[in-house]
């Protein structure tokens, strides 16, 4: 690719139908594979996903296996972590950390294992 070789990037995130955050009410991405698969064939370097939060987990979990290294999630997770926290925050009325952060983080947790599981990345670390 001319881009990659003329930046010197090491990866290069894609615009293959998503967009940063959570989706307005009753919109459906839908991701561009064809795209994906395009691109994959003359990307020298990891292709990475921009605002993969709240897209359909096959239309992820496929595009991982086509070819994207990386997947940014931060909404997906970010949203249950705070609405679990304003949950004990009103039902506790608690405002000490040790105490209303834990179901929060617990929440999030479970968002991120279950994504790690989509993205087919689990006990891949000793690859990098």
């Amino acid at each position: 690719m001319d881009f990659v070789s003329k930046t010197n990037v090491d990866s290069l995130a894609i615009a293959i139908g998503t967009a940063h955050g959570i989706y307005p009410k009753g919109f459906v991405p839908k991701l561009k594979l064809d795209l994906l698969r395009e691109i994959k064939k003359v990307s020298p370097v990891p292709l990475v996903l921009h605002g993969g939060s709240a897209n359909p987990d096959e239309d992820i979990s496929e595009a991982c296996k086509i070819g994207i290294s990386k997947v940014n999630i931060s909404s997906d997770f970010k949203k249950v972590f705070f609405e679990k926290l304003y949950e004990v925050l009103k039902e506790t009325q608690g405002f000490m950390p040790p105490k209303v952060y834990p179901p929060a983080i617990e929440e999030a947790r479970k968002v991120i294992y279950k994504k790690m599981v989509l993205f087919g990345s689990i006990n891949k670390a000793n690859l990098y």
